[in-house]
């Protein structure tokens, strides 16, 4: 039996993709896969998949927002 993002699971509530998380940052998700790569984030590759821990990702988002250095976010 293989995977499939369509089971459903919590796993969908727990992991993004890199392009559902491009899609609420804004951030580009050749940016994205670079902070995977630095370990910014928690996260967990699948082959060539990258999935996003959810909570750690919108945790980012947050401090980002929160940041004077605007260098930090999208904007």
């Amino acid at each position: 039996m293989g995977f499939s993002f369509n089971d459903q699971s919590d796993f969908s509530n727990e992991y993004l993709t890199v392009k559902t998380a491009a899609k609420i940052s804004g951030y580009n998700q050749q940016y994205l896969r670079r902070l995977l790569r630095g370990d910014v984030f928690r996260s967990k590759r699948l082959g060539q998949i990258w999935l996003i821990d959810r909570d750690d990702f919108l945790s980012y988002l947050h401090n980002a927002i929160q940041s004077e250095d605007k260098r930090f976010g999208p904007d």
